[in-house]
Protein backbone atom coordinates (compact mmCIF):
# COMPACT_ATOMS: atom_id res chain seq x y z
CA UNK A 1 0.00 0.00 0.00
CA UNK A 2 1.46 3.35 -1.07
CA UNK A 3 1.58 6.27 1.34
CA UNK A 4 -0.53 9.32 0.51
CA UNK A 5 0.10 12.81 1.90
CA UNK A 6 -2.86 15.21 2.00
CA UNK A 7 -2.39 18.93 2.69
CA UNK A 8 -5.37 20.72 4.25
CA UNK A 9 -5.23 24.53 4.21
CA UNK A 10 -7.24 26.13 7.04
CA UNK A 11 -8.17 29.79 7.39
CA UNK A 12 -11.16 31.06 9.39
CA UNK A 13 -13.36 28.03 8.77
CA UNK A 14 -14.54 27.47 12.33
CA UNK A 15 -18.09 26.79 11.18
CA UNK A 16 -17.00 24.05 8.77
CA UNK A 17 -13.76 22.52 10.05
CA UNK A 18 -15.41 19.80 12.15
CA UNK A 19 -17.36 18.46 9.17
CA UNK A 20 -14.22 18.60 7.03
CA UNK A 21 -11.98 16.74 9.47
CA UNK A 22 -14.68 14.22 10.36
CA UNK A 23 -14.84 13.24 6.68
CA UNK A 24 -11.06 13.25 6.41
CA UNK A 25 -10.38 11.13 9.48
CA UNK A 26 -12.96 8.50 8.49
CA UNK A 27 -11.28 7.63 5.19
CA UNK A 28 -11.28 3.98 4.15
CA UNK A 29 -7.75 4.32 2.78
CA UNK A 30 -5.43 3.93 5.75
CA UNK A 31 -1.90 4.61 4.51
CA UNK A 32 -2.28 8.37 4.63
CA UNK A 33 -0.82 11.33 6.49
CA UNK A 34 -2.81 14.53 6.84
CA UNK A 35 -0.88 17.78 7.01
CA UNK A 36 -3.09 20.55 8.36
CA UNK A 37 -1.74 24.07 7.86
CA UNK A 38 -3.46 26.78 9.87
CA UNK A 39 -2.80 29.96 7.92
CA UNK A 40 -3.06 32.46 10.78
CA UNK A 41 -6.78 32.03 11.43
CA UNK A 42 -8.27 34.83 13.52
CA UNK A 43 -11.23 32.73 14.69
CA UNK A 44 -11.03 29.51 16.72
CA UNK A 45 -10.30 27.24 13.74
CA UNK A 46 -6.86 26.29 15.06
CA UNK A 47 -8.19 25.41 18.51
CA UNK A 48 -10.86 23.22 16.94
CA UNK A 49 -8.27 21.50 14.76
CA UNK A 50 -6.10 20.64 17.76
CA UNK A 51 -9.08 19.17 19.60
CA UNK A 52 -10.40 17.21 16.62
CA UNK A 53 -7.09 15.57 15.69
CA UNK A 54 -6.02 14.75 19.23
CA UNK A 55 -4.98 11.10 19.37
CA UNK A 56 -4.53 10.72 15.61
CA UNK A 57 -0.87 9.91 15.02
CA UNK A 58 -1.17 10.28 11.24
CA UNK A 59 -1.85 14.02 11.46
CA UNK A 60 0.73 16.81 11.34
CA UNK A 61 -0.42 20.30 12.34
CA UNK A 62 1.44 23.43 11.25
CA UNK A 63 0.52 26.83 12.67
CA UNK A 64 1.86 29.74 10.61
CA UNK A 65 1.31 33.46 10.29
CA UNK A 66 -1.14 34.38 7.56
CA UNK A 67 0.59 34.01 4.18
CA UNK A 68 -2.28 32.98 1.92
CA UNK A 69 -3.59 29.62 0.76
CA UNK A 70 -0.79 29.06 -1.77
CA UNK A 71 1.93 29.44 0.85
CA UNK A 72 -0.02 27.21 3.23
CA UNK A 73 -0.23 24.46 0.63
CA UNK A 74 3.40 24.86 -0.43
CA UNK A 75 4.58 24.68 3.18
CA UNK A 76 2.53 21.55 3.68
CA UNK A 77 4.10 19.92 0.63
CA UNK A 78 7.57 20.60 2.06
CA UNK A 79 6.96 18.22 4.96
CA UNK A 80 5.03 15.58 2.99
CA UNK A 81 6.59 12.11 3.11
CA UNK A 82 4.14 10.19 0.93
CA UNK A 83 4.56 8.71 -2.54
CA UNK A 84 1.38 10.52 -3.60
CA UNK A 85 0.04 13.99 -2.87
CA UNK A 86 -3.42 15.51 -2.50
CA UNK A 87 -5.10 18.68 -1.24
CA UNK A 88 -8.30 19.60 0.59
CA UNK A 89 -9.76 22.97 1.57
CA UNK A 90 -10.76 23.28 5.21
CA UNK A 91 -14.40 24.13 4.50
CA UNK A 92 -15.11 21.19 2.18
CA UNK A 93 -15.84 17.51 2.82
CA UNK A 94 -14.96 14.28 1.04
CA UNK A 95 -16.62 10.90 0.59
CA UNK A 96 -15.16 8.26 2.90
CA UNK A 97 -13.97 6.14 -0.04
CA UNK A 98 -12.61 9.00 -2.16
CA UNK A 99 -8.93 8.33 -1.60
CA UNK A 100 -9.43 4.55 -1.80
CA UNK A 101 -10.92 4.93 -5.29
CA UNK A 102 -8.20 7.32 -6.39
CA UNK A 103 -5.33 5.21 -5.08
CA UNK A 104 -6.86 2.07 -6.62
CA UNK A 105 -6.92 3.94 -9.92
CA UNK A 106 -3.15 4.31 -9.88
CA UNK A 107 -2.85 0.52 -9.78
CA UNK A 108 -4.66 0.24 -13.11
CA UNK A 109 -2.18 2.49 -14.91
CA UNK A 110 1.07 4.26 -14.22
CA UNK A 111 -0.73 7.62 -14.20
CA UNK A 112 0.85 10.89 -13.09
CA UNK A 113 -2.42 12.13 -11.62
CA UNK A 114 -6.01 11.12 -10.92
CA UNK A 115 -9.03 13.43 -10.85
CA UNK A 116 -12.42 12.64 -9.31
CA UNK A 117 -15.97 14.01 -9.59
CA UNK A 118 -17.15 17.05 -7.65
CA UNK A 119 -20.53 18.21 -6.32
CA UNK A 120 -21.45 21.55 -4.76
CA UNK A 121 -22.54 21.74 -1.13
CA UNK A 122 -24.71 24.52 0.32
CA UNK A 123 -25.96 23.85 3.82
CA UNK A 124 -27.62 20.44 3.53
CA UNK A 125 -28.23 20.82 -0.20
CA UNK A 126 -26.02 18.96 -2.70
CA UNK A 127 -26.13 19.83 -6.39
CA UNK A 128 -23.94 19.29 -9.48
CA UNK A 129 -20.82 21.34 -10.13
CA UNK A 130 -21.35 22.76 -13.62
CA UNK A 131 -17.61 23.38 -13.94
CA UNK A 132 -16.77 19.70 -13.47
CA UNK A 133 -19.73 18.26 -15.37
CA UNK A 134 -18.02 19.25 -18.63
CA UNK A 135 -15.50 16.42 -18.42
CA UNK A 136 -16.77 14.03 -15.72
CA UNK A 137 -18.82 11.85 -18.05
CA UNK A 138 -17.05 8.49 -17.98
CA UNK A 139 -14.14 6.61 -16.48
CA UNK A 140 -10.96 7.17 -18.41
CA UNK A 141 -7.59 5.55 -17.85
CA UNK A 142 -4.28 6.87 -19.14
CA UNK A 143 -5.76 9.77 -21.08
CA UNK A 144 -4.11 13.15 -21.70
CA UNK A 145 -5.34 16.71 -21.90
CA UNK A 146 -4.66 16.67 -25.65
CA UNK A 147 -6.98 13.67 -25.98
CA UNK A 148 -9.56 14.90 -23.44
CA UNK A 149 -9.50 18.67 -23.87
CA UNK A 150 -12.46 19.07 -21.51
CA UNK A 151 -9.88 18.76 -18.73
CA UNK A 152 -9.05 22.41 -19.43
CA UNK A 153 -12.14 23.19 -17.35
CA UNK A 154 -10.93 21.08 -14.42
CA UNK A 155 -8.79 23.76 -12.81
CA UNK A 156 -9.29 22.84 -9.15
CA UNK A 157 -6.45 21.20 -7.23
CA UNK A 158 -8.41 19.60 -4.40
CA UNK A 159 -10.12 16.82 -6.38
CA UNK A 160 -6.77 15.43 -7.51
CA UNK A 161 -4.08 13.06 -6.36
CA UNK A 162 -0.63 13.50 -7.89
CA UNK A 163 2.29 11.15 -8.02
CA UNK A 164 4.81 12.92 -5.78
CA UNK A 165 7.72 12.12 -8.12
CA UNK A 166 5.78 13.81 -10.95
CA UNK A 167 5.12 16.85 -8.75
CA UNK A 168 8.81 17.13 -7.82
CA UNK A 169 10.14 16.46 -11.33
CA UNK A 170 8.22 19.41 -12.75
CA UNK A 171 8.83 21.57 -9.66
CA UNK A 172 5.12 22.24 -9.30
CA UNK A 173 4.01 24.74 -6.70
CA UNK A 174 1.18 27.17 -6.06
CA UNK A 175 1.98 30.79 -7.02
CA UNK A 176 2.06 32.81 -3.83
CA UNK A 177 0.56 36.24 -3.36
CA UNK A 178 -2.05 36.00 -6.09
CA UNK A 179 -5.58 34.68 -6.63
CA UNK A 180 -6.55 31.97 -9.13
CA UNK A 181 -3.60 29.92 -7.97
CA UNK A 182 -5.23 26.68 -9.11
CA UNK A 183 -5.41 27.74 -12.77
CA UNK A 184 -1.70 28.57 -12.86
CA UNK A 185 -0.88 25.16 -11.40
CA UNK A 186 -3.46 22.75 -12.77
CA UNK A 187 -3.40 23.39 -16.51
CA UNK A 188 0.43 23.19 -16.63
CA UNK A 189 0.23 19.97 -14.58
CA UNK A 190 -2.14 18.49 -17.15
CA UNK A 191 0.16 19.61 -19.96
CA UNK A 192 3.12 17.87 -18.32
CA UNK A 193 1.23 14.68 -17.43
CA UNK A 194 1.84 11.61 -19.59
CA UNK A 195 -1.21 9.78 -18.24
CA UNK A 196 -4.30 11.03 -16.40
CA UNK A 197 -7.07 8.91 -14.91
CA UNK A 198 -10.63 10.26 -14.60
CA UNK A 199 -13.14 8.93 -12.05
CA UNK A 200 -16.61 10.44 -12.65
CA UNK A 201 -17.99 9.30 -9.27
CA UNK A 202 -18.48 12.24 -6.91
CA UNK A 203 -15.81 12.16 -4.21
CA UNK A 204 -15.33 15.81 -3.33
CA UNK A 205 -18.01 18.16 -1.99
CA UNK A 206 -17.14 21.78 -2.72
CA UNK A 207 -18.87 24.15 -0.32
CA UNK A 208 -20.66 27.24 -1.55
CA UNK A 209 -20.26 29.90 1.12
CA UNK A 210 -22.03 33.18 1.80
CA UNK A 211 -19.70 35.97 0.71
CA UNK A 212 -20.93 38.24 3.51
CA UNK A 213 -21.99 41.82 2.98
CA UNK A 214 -20.26 42.34 -0.37
CA UNK A 215 -22.60 42.39 -3.34
CA UNK A 216 -22.03 40.22 -6.39
CA UNK A 217 -21.05 43.32 -8.36
CA UNK A 218 -18.47 44.39 -5.81
CA UNK A 219 -16.93 40.94 -5.73
CA UNK A 220 -16.79 40.51 -9.48
CA UNK A 221 -15.73 43.99 -10.56
CA UNK A 222 -12.38 43.81 -8.82
CA UNK A 223 -9.28 44.93 -10.71
CA UNK A 224 -6.93 42.89 -8.51
CA UNK A 225 -8.89 39.75 -9.40
CA UNK A 226 -8.73 40.63 -13.10
CA UNK A 227 -4.96 41.14 -13.01
CA UNK A 228 -4.34 37.92 -11.07
CA UNK A 229 -6.53 35.86 -13.38
CA UNK A 230 -4.71 37.25 -16.42
CA UNK A 231 -1.39 36.35 -14.77
CA UNK A 232 -2.63 32.79 -14.30
CA UNK A 233 -3.70 32.56 -17.95
CA UNK A 234 -0.33 33.94 -19.06
CA UNK A 235 1.41 31.23 -17.02
CA UNK A 236 -0.60 28.59 -18.87
CA UNK A 237 0.29 30.14 -22.22
CA UNK A 238 3.96 30.25 -21.22
CA UNK A 239 3.98 26.51 -20.58
CA UNK A 240 2.10 25.89 -23.84
CA UNK A 241 4.78 27.86 -25.67
CA UNK A 242 7.57 25.93 -23.93
CA UNK A 243 5.97 22.62 -24.93
CA UNK A 244 5.09 23.93 -28.42
CA UNK A 245 1.40 23.21 -27.95
CA UNK A 246 -0.51 24.02 -31.15
CA UNK A 247 -3.62 22.82 -32.96
CA UNK A 248 -6.86 21.84 -31.25
CA UNK A 249 -5.57 21.95 -27.67
CA UNK A 250 -4.40 25.53 -28.11
CA UNK A 251 -7.68 26.45 -29.75
CA UNK A 252 -9.76 24.80 -27.01
CA UNK A 253 -7.74 26.57 -24.31
CA UNK A 254 -8.34 29.95 -25.93
CA UNK A 255 -12.03 29.20 -26.39
CA UNK A 256 -12.28 28.34 -22.71
CA UNK A 257 -10.43 31.57 -21.88
CA UNK A 258 -13.00 33.63 -23.78
CA UNK A 259 -16.08 31.75 -22.57
CA UNK A 260 -15.10 31.42 -18.90
CA UNK A 261 -12.08 33.39 -17.73
CA UNK A 262 -12.20 36.61 -19.74
CA UNK A 263 -15.98 36.69 -19.75
CA UNK A 264 -16.01 36.63 -15.94
CA UNK A 265 -14.06 39.90 -16.04
CA UNK A 266 -16.59 41.73 -18.22
CA UNK A 267 -19.80 39.98 -17.19
CA UNK A 268 -20.80 42.66 -14.69
CA UNK A 269 -18.78 45.57 -16.10
CA UNK A 270 -21.93 47.31 -17.32
CA UNK A 271 -22.78 47.99 -13.65
CA UNK A 272 -19.27 49.17 -12.75
CA UNK A 273 -17.85 52.72 -12.79
CA UNK A 274 -16.50 54.01 -16.08
CA UNK A 275 -12.88 53.80 -14.90
CA UNK A 276 -13.27 50.05 -14.25
CA UNK A 277 -14.48 49.53 -17.81
CA UNK A 278 -11.58 51.59 -19.19
CA UNK A 279 -8.94 49.63 -17.29
CA UNK A 280 -10.46 46.22 -18.00
CA UNK A 281 -10.86 47.10 -21.67
CA UNK A 282 -7.17 47.94 -21.90
CA UNK A 283 -6.03 44.87 -19.94
CA UNK A 284 -8.13 42.42 -21.95
CA UNK A 285 -7.26 43.98 -25.30
CA UNK A 286 -3.55 43.78 -24.47
CA UNK A 287 -3.98 40.16 -23.41
CA UNK A 288 -5.89 39.20 -26.55
CA UNK A 289 -3.45 41.01 -28.84
CA UNK A 290 -0.38 39.45 -27.23
CA UNK A 291 -1.56 35.99 -26.16
CA UNK A 292 -4.36 34.76 -28.42
CA UNK A 293 -3.17 32.85 -31.49
CA UNK A 294 -6.28 31.07 -32.82
CA UNK A 295 -9.72 31.95 -34.16
CA UNK A 296 -11.48 30.79 -30.97
CA UNK A 297 -13.33 34.09 -30.48
CA UNK A 298 -15.28 33.50 -33.68
CA UNK A 299 -16.76 30.26 -32.35
CA UNK A 300 -18.04 31.23 -28.90
CA UNK A 301 -21.79 31.89 -28.38
CA UNK A 302 -22.85 34.91 -30.41
CA UNK A 303 -24.08 36.98 -27.43
CA UNK A 304 -20.71 36.67 -25.72
CA UNK A 305 -18.84 37.24 -28.98
CA UNK A 306 -20.76 40.46 -29.55
CA UNK A 307 -19.71 41.78 -26.12
CA UNK A 308 -16.07 40.95 -26.77
CA UNK A 309 -16.17 42.60 -30.20
CA UNK A 310 -17.61 45.77 -28.65
CA UNK A 311 -15.05 45.71 -25.85
CA UNK A 312 -12.03 45.10 -28.08
CA UNK A 313 -13.14 47.90 -30.41
CA UNK A 314 -13.67 50.09 -27.32
CA UNK A 315 -17.27 50.85 -28.27
CA UNK A 316 -18.50 51.40 -24.72
CA UNK A 317 -22.02 52.53 -25.62
CA UNK A 318 -22.62 49.40 -27.69
CA UNK A 319 -21.00 47.25 -25.00
CA UNK A 320 -23.40 48.62 -22.38
CA UNK A 321 -26.42 48.25 -24.65
CA UNK A 322 -25.59 44.67 -25.55
CA UNK A 323 -24.75 43.82 -21.93
CA UNK A 324 -28.22 44.86 -20.81
CA UNK A 325 -29.73 42.86 -23.67
CA UNK A 326 -27.65 39.80 -22.75
CA UNK A 327 -28.68 39.87 -19.10
CA UNK A 328 -32.28 40.61 -19.97
CA UNK A 329 -32.43 37.43 -22.06
CA UNK A 330 -30.60 35.50 -19.36
CA UNK A 331 -33.07 36.65 -16.71
CA UNK A 332 -36.03 35.74 -18.91
CA UNK A 333 -34.67 32.23 -19.47
CA UNK A 334 -34.47 31.73 -15.70
CA UNK A 335 -38.02 33.00 -15.22
CA UNK A 336 -39.33 30.65 -17.91
CA UNK A 337 -37.59 27.71 -16.25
Amino acid sequence: MHKLSVVIAVYNVSEYIEACLTSVLSQVYQEVEFIIVNDGSTDDSFQKVEKLVDGHDNVIVIDQENQGVSAARNNGVKVATGDYLGFIDGDDIIAKDMFQKMMDSFINSDADMVTIGVARLSGEKIYPSSLHERYMKENKTATTIAETTELLYDTTSWNKVFKKSFWDMHQLQFPEGQMYEDIALMVPAYLYARKVNIIPDVGYYWRSRDAGTKSITQRRNDIAMVKDRLLALEKVNQVMDELDIQGDLRYQNERKNFEIDLFSMIEWAFLAPKDYYALVQRLIKNYVDQEMKTTALEDIPKEKKRLFKDLLANKRALFLLNSYAYFGKKAMRKIVK
